[in-house]
């Protein structure tokens, strides 16, 4: 990602539907199928820090650590983190590292985090190189929280920004996971509800011959911004369900949870 893509996100992650919801459902799943408190927690591609905030607050700043490849990313974080140090007794660690190849001992982990960084590889066997690498650094019983974009046949322009090289279904995800030795606790969709819409406004665009070149996590008009609430109850009531052990049947991200044996 470009250091304006970074910037946009910034703007946008703390308060936009998408971001804020997103955030709901992988609480709610590590809430379920997590079953303890993690001691030291990972977030591999960390992006602008707003999510290592969240991780901070939930398992104690001490306990979490931030890794991404980009220094720009990284940047970001360092200022995020920073600007709200007077809220946290102590900031969680940051380092640089590509997935495929992360700076930590092996066994570091109880839990970590890949939130839509996988894409980025094509599907030739680099991802699965990063699959090894986030079993390698987990400890025994460690929890992966791996979440991706769905469905290759929804590749658009919001994709090609963010640099994504391949989407992913459940099971596929599942597979590879377990390929590199996870035991598959659960898979799942999610932004389920809001599908429909996005089928919309994609094959809009394919017919129409239009292709925006940005992604579409933009702010909304003036006019629109009454549509924020609604779009993240909608996560919300996504997340209440999936809490309570269910699974989402598709959506626009695919989520596989997996623990080292």
């Amino acid at each position: 990602m470009r250091q304006n893509e970074y910037d946009e996100m910034h703007a946008l992650e703390s308060d936009f539907w998408w971001f804020a919801g997103m955030r709901d459902v992988t609480e709610s799943l590590l809430k379920y199928h997590g079953g303890r408190r993690f001691l030291r927690f990972l977030d591999v591609g960390c992006g602008t820090g707003i999510n290592l905030l969240w991780a901070a607050r939930k398992f104690g700043p001490e306990s979490v650590v931030g890794s991404d490849y980009s220094p720009a990313a990284l940047e970001w974080c360092r200022r995020t983190l920073n600007s709200l140090q007077a809220e946290l007794p102590a900031l969680p660690r940051l380092s640089r590292g590509d997935v495929r190849h992360l700076p930590f001992a092996a066994d570091s982990f109880d839990a970590l985090t890949l939130l839509d960084v996988l894409d980025q590889f094509p599907p030739d066997g680099q991802d699965l190189l990063g699959f090894a690498e986030l079993h390698r650094v987990l400890r025994p019983g460690g929890v992966a929280f791996v979440r991706v974009p769905a469905y290759r046949w929804l590749l658009s322009s919001h994709d090609y920004v963010y640099e994504s090289k391949h989407r992913y279904n459940a099971p596929e995800l599942a597979r590879k996971m377990s390929g590199v030795g996870f035991e598959i606790v659960t898979t799942t969709y999610a932004n389920t509800i809001l599908f429909p819409l996005a089928l919309l406004q994609r094959g809009l665009r394919i017919f129409t011959g239009y292709q925006q070149h940005k992604t579409d996590a933009q702010p909304w008009p003036k006019s629109l911004q009454w549509l924020n609430n609604p779009f993240r109850s909608c996560l919300s009531l996504e997340a209440a369900w999936l809490e309570r052990g269910h699974r989402l049947p598709f959506g626009l991200s695919a989520i596989c949870i997996a623990r080292k044996p």
